[in-house]
């Protein structure tokens, strides 16, 4: 067997512990929550999110997506624990904002009520990988108008398995992983 070979086959043999590692550090689901406050003036100004993953990777980024509008919200740090809240009205200090062409947001609002977004959160190792995994939004997604946020009471949630929205009590929040 030639040196080659003998490279090769160690090569080879590297790569399942190589992906279980990459796998076991990733996000391995979750679920996003926007808070329904069932009150009116819910039609005319983004919700708070109750985000939780699964697995050891924090959210590392939310896209607010519609036909008019494209927001990135970017974390400035890792968060801890399973589970973070943010308001997209005012996300605070632990998010950067761009609009979709990268420029700088200050401010993020829907357009109205009817105006349908998708909304996505991504971990740090979903980031790392975008390219390889082919997966965009690997915590969960979510598609909502602020219309329904009003209607409703209590938390329109989405996970990493599908963007429809279901009402859920706010203490049945998180599912289980």
């Amino acid at each position: 067997m030639s040196a080659i070979d003998r490279t090769a086959i160690g090569r080879l043999a590297a790569l399942p512990l190589a992906t279980v590692l990459l796998t076991s550090c990733g996000a391995e689901g979750g679920a996003v929550g926007a808070v329904a406050t069932g009150h009116f003036s819910a039609r005319h100004h983004f919700p708070v999110l109750r985000i939780a993953w699964c697995g050891e990777s924090p959210p590392a980024r939310i896209d607010v997506v519609s036909d008019e509008h494209h927001w990135r919200l970017t974390a400035k740090t890792d968060f801890p624990g399973d589970e973070v809240e943010v308001d997209l009205s005012a996300p605070g200090e632990d998010w950067d904002i761009t609009d979709g062409s990268g420029a700088a947001a200050y401010r993020v609002v829907p357009g109205s009520p009817s105006t349908e977004y998708t909304l996505g959160v991504t971990s740090v190792a979903g980031v790392e990988n975008e390219d390889e995994a082919g997966e965009e939004y690997d915590i969960a997604s979510l598609r909502f108008d602020t219309e329904t946020l009003a209607a409703e009471d209590g938390l329109y949630m989405g996970t990493h398995r599908s963007d429809e929205g279901t009402v859920v009590r706010a203490d049945d929040f998180p599912p289980e992983c």
